[in-house]
Formats: C-alpha cells, sequence, structure tokens
C-alpha cells in the first residue's frame, strides 16, 4: 500500500514517528534495552510528535508543561504536523524521534505504516510497571493491534457521557435526566423537549453520529481487521440504528430543524453556542477542554441500549509510544513511567481527564479542579466494552455509514438500506486501496 491511512478521530495528544532510513524501521520484536539507571542531571533531548496534528500549546499545555518540571534538566521538542513534518517526511528526512503519541484508531497510520513500532513488554517489567494497575480494556486495546505485544501505554481515555443544558430543562419545567437511563428513556425525555417556543427551535436530544457509531457498546468495528471485509451485514448494527436514531428520525420537528440547518444533524454548536439542544451525547473532553463555560450544563451516563444494561460507549484511549528509532530508549522510558504515575495521572484527573488507572483515589479526584461542581461519576458510571482490534482499512469503512446518516433520519432511506449500500461502497473502497 502507497500511503498511510487517515485517522477517523482527531485527539488533545497523538503523534507521529521518525526512523533514520527512508524505508523507515521494521518492528525489531522485543526490545532488549537493559533497564539501566538514567541520570536526570545529564544533557538529554526527547523529541515527541503527533500524527494528528495536534496545535503545539495544546501539547504543552497537556504534556511538555509536566514533563519540563519532572526533569527540569531535559530539553523535551515537540514537532507539530505540517507541510514538511509529516511522518513519512520525518522518517524520510532521518528526524529521529522517540515517543509517539498516538489515540488508539492513529496507531496503525502514525506508528506501524511507518514502521517505528517496537514491543516494549520486556522494558515494561524491567521498568517494573504494573499493568494490573490500568483498566484492562486499555491495554487489550493495543494488545490487539501489537498481536500481544505492547507498543506503548494508555496515559489517557475519552470517554461518552450525556450532557444537558440545565436552564432548558428549568425553562419548560423537565425533570432533569439521571444516571442509568436507557436510551429509550433518554429519547423519551428528549421529546418532551423537542419544541418551538418563542421563535426558537428547541432540540431535545441529538449525539455524535461519528462517536456512537465508532465506539458502539457492541464493539463492532466498520471493517473486521482479519478478512477486511466491511461488518455492516451483522445484524448488530441495525440495533445501533434503530436505537440511536428512532427518536430523531421519528420526530418531525427535529427533522424539520434538519432541513433548516442544511440537512445537518444537530451538534457541538447548537449546544454550546446556539443552547438550544437540551441533551448532546458526546466526549467528556467537551467539559475538560474548557469549551462549555458559558453553558449552564451538568452531565449523566450516556444512554445504554435494552440488550446491553449498565454497559456503555467503548473508551478512546490514547497511548505513548517508544519509537524503535529512538536514540534515548532509557530516557524515553522515564518518561513513559512518569506519564503512567499517580502524580502525572491524579494532576490531569483533577482538571477533568479521564485516567486509564483504576485507581479510586484518582477516580475520586476527577474534576476537582473544575471551575464547576458536576457529576463526574458519569464517566465511571457504566461499564466499558471491549475495543475491537481495528485493520488499517477501519476508517475507509468509516464514511459510507456516516454520510448517510442525515438522509437517513430524515426518511430518505430505510435502515436495511443505509447499511446494504454503506456495505457496497465500503467493500468497493477497500478493494480499490488493496490494488494500490
Amino acid at each position: 500500500m502507497k500511503k498511510a491511512l487517515k485517522s477517523g478521530i482527531s485527539v488533545a495528544v497523538c503523534a507521529f514517528v521518525a526512523a533514520g532510513c527512508s524505508g523507515g524501521v521494521k518492528d525489531s520484536g522485543k526490545e532488549n534495552v537493559k533497564a539501566d539507571t538514567v541520570d536526570l542531571n545529564a544533557p538529554i533531548e526527547i523529541t515527541m510528535t503527533s500524527s494528528a496534528g495536534t496545535a503545539s500549546d495544546s501539547f504543552n499545555a497537556s504534556v511538555t508543561s509536566y514533563l519540563q518540571k519532572k526533569f527540569p534538566n531535559w530539553k523535551f521538542n515537540y514537532i507539530q504536523k505540517g507541510p514538511g513534518s509529516s511522518i513519512q517526511e520525518l522518517v524520510t528526512a532521518g528526524t529521529s524521534v522517540d515517543l509517539i503519541f498516538e489515540a488508539q484508531t492513529g496507531v496503525i497510520d502514525g506508528l506501524i505504516a511507518p514502521g517505528l513500532q517496537t514491543d516494549i513488554s520486556d522494558l515494561v517489567k524491567k521498568n517494573n510497571i504494573d499493568l494490573s494497575r490500568f483498566e484492562p480494556v486499555s491495554i487489550d486495546a493495543m494488545k490487539s493491534l501489537a498481536n500481544g505485544g505492547l507498543y506503548g501505554l494508555p496515559i489517557s481515555m475519552m470517554g461518552i457521557v450525556t450532557f444537558y443544558n440545565k436552564d432548558i430543562f428549568d425553562k419548560f419545567g423537565i425533570p432533569y435526566p439521571k444516571d442509568g437511563m436507557t436510551w429509550d428513556e433518554t429519547i423519551d425525555l428528549g421529546r418532551k423537549l423537542t419544541r418551538m417556543e418563542d421563535g426558537v427551535s428547541y432540540i431535545g436530544l441529538a449525539a455524535s453520529t461519528g462517536h456512537v457509531l465508532k465506539l458502539n457498546p457492541f464493539s463492532i468495528p466498520y471493517v473486521d481487521a482479519d478478512s477486511s471485509k466491511s461488518t455492516y451485514g451483522n445484524d448488530k448494527w441495525k440495533i445501533v440504528m434503530d436505537t440511536i436514531f428512532k427518536g430523531e428520525s421519528t420526530d418531525p420537528l427535529f427533522i424539520e430543524y434538519m432541513k433548516g440547518n442544511n440537512n445537518k444533524v444537530p451538534a457541538k454548536d447548537e449546544f454550546l453556542k446556539k443552547k438550544n439542544l437540551a441533551m448532546y451525547v458526546y466526549f467528556s473532553d467537551l467539559v475538560a477542554d474548557g469549551l462549555a463555560p458559558s453553558v449552564n450544563f451538568d452531565m449523566v451516563s450516556a444512554p445504554t441500549f435494552k440488550e446491553l444494561p449498565g454497559v456503555g460507549f467503548q473508551p478512546y484511549p490514547t497511548y505513548v509510544n517508544l519509537s524503535s528509532a529512538s536514540k534515548n530508549k532509557e530516557a524515553a522510558m522515564e518518561v513513559i513511567k512518569y506519564l503512567v504515575s499517580d502524580e502525572y495521572q491524579a494532576a490531569r484527573a483533577k482538571l477533568g481527564y479521564i485516567t486509564p488507572l483504576k485507581d479510586d483515589a484518582i477516580r475520586k479526584s476527577m474534576g476537582s479542579e473544575y471551575p464547576k461542581k458536576l457529576n463526574w461519576n458519569a464517566v465511571f458510571y457504566n461499564k466499558y466494552p471491549e475495543v475491537p482490534k481495528k485493520g488499517k482499512f477501519d476508517s475507509i469503512g468509516e464514511k459510507p455509514l456516516t454520510d448517510n446518516i442525515p438522509g437517513y433520519i430524515m426518511g430518505g432511506l430505510d435502515t436495511n438500506t443505509v447499511l446494504r449500500q454503506a456495505e457496497e461502497t465500503a467493500n468497493k473502497a477497500i478493494e480499490a486501496e488493496q490494488k494500490k
């Protein structure tokens, strides 16, 4: 395959890599570097990057600033993806990158495709990093990508919750949503709020289309990693579609709003700017990133499917990965150890970011330094389903379905037709990519 696939979702911390030759560096198997003591006073330089193009100021706030404080004598460089600094361009230029930050869906494109992956299982053991501290699903997701090994460790997760605008509920005298609600219950609640009032079109409920499909609780990928075929023929997809979009597709006022909104599904702008969306199912990081300071909001657990009681959406882990081209592997492992430490994880959790650690004290501290008092328990209320194995064509299989969601909601297509067309389109696109 001549070019790397694009990742579907951008996250706050991701990464790319570099190597010493134009062809990249092949997987060297398990990394056998000795866990020697690293001189913290030595003039060590660590280079990091992100295939997602994370802005430098964002990366500095979430990673570099903490590292510089922990390792004051070291120099940390972050290369933001841009013209001339893509993964392949850096590999070709011989730039040596030590650490690569990738979301679970970006590991293939940002680490494996350039040939910069290396199994750090032995280094994890030698550095006494206890994997039992982590949420199992975050480790299992990496192992599925690394053929049972470990290319990196999780340093954060994103999770889906239901945000709600308290002012809209108060205006119409409707009780707030609660943790543990099903989709049917949430949809019924949303119907009570979808209305036209004083010239304002209020929408009761909307979900971030791409995220609720990609991270579905049935753990179905868009494309089967082994067969490289679309999974849309799986009956579980029909349950997902009929459940999540049932309220929208059967509500005339919702459809009318979409017609006046260029056929777009209500989303983040309606919740944050227009403030006419009562409930929005989205990543909890909407809060942590400071995107909703002017909305009188709170959050509850994401709706669950009646077929899977108590099971929420898949988590979305971000990993720090050791580059096989790193010239400072021992020092890079010190950085990894710090990023998965209680110290760093507690500091980030207090700001509202989800820790991949199971530590109760850290979880209870979540959001304690956030300016608003919120129901942070919503993040951990539901059980996490497993994260399915993702192949290199998964992102290709996404668009054929998500592009048809507006038409599906507005009544132009039935569920079976949408899924059949998406399956055919995805398989053709995959076949075309395989021939390149």
